[in-house]
């Protein structure tokens, strides 16, 4: 992985650890955990496999 690379990935995780630090100070933590939850359950759900449609042919 080129360094250009890590050092976006670095930043990008940071600048996400900022934004939910400022979002959990400003709305709440429960607020906060609840929206989180809801991404990680959707991202979940992308990633899932799908299985193969073999019935058209």
């Amino acid at each position: 992985m080129p360094v250009t690379s890590v050092a976006l990935l670095v930043l990008t995780a940071l600048a996400a650890l900022v934004l939910a630090l400022w979002a959990m100070s400003s709305w709440g933590v429960l607020t906060v955990l609840a929206g989180l939850f809801l991404i990680a359950a959707f991202g979940l759900w992308a990633a899932a496999p799908v299985p193969n449609d073999d019935s058209a042919t």
